[in-house]
């Protein structure tokens, strides 16, 4: 299967870079949102701002691929990524638990 660079129309270029911009902004804070309830520096509750803020990223990340028209591939890889994004941060902190406390205790 051959794949040819398909044509993104002038109008769309600015949504592109707005959405573009809102990934970056959603995915910085479900880090910081879930960084900042993990270390106990904000209430537990804050924990729901991390889950919406991650949908929030993976809706941008749905509208970016639908404007950026990508392949069925490339979608599957897209939806893994956010998957992966939305476990790593849990795995990260499991295993930064156990080791501090194997060797601080």
């Amino acid at each position: 299967m051959e794949y040819y660079m398909q044509d993104i129309p002038a109008n769309d270029f600015l949504a592109i870079f707005v959405i573009s911009a809102m990934v970056i902004l959603f995915g910085m804070m479900y880090a910081a949102f879930f960084t900042l309830v993990k270390l106990k520096l904000i209430r537990q509750s804050f924990m729901i701002a991390a889950y919406l803020s991650w949908l929030a990223l993976v809706g941008c990340m749905y509208y970016l691929s639908t404007l950026l028209r990508v392949e069925p591939y490339t979608m599957k890889v897209l939806i893994g990524a956010m998957i992966g994004y939305l476990f790593f941060p849990h795995i990260v902190y499991f295993v930064l638990d156990k080791v501090h406390a194997r060797y601080e205790h």
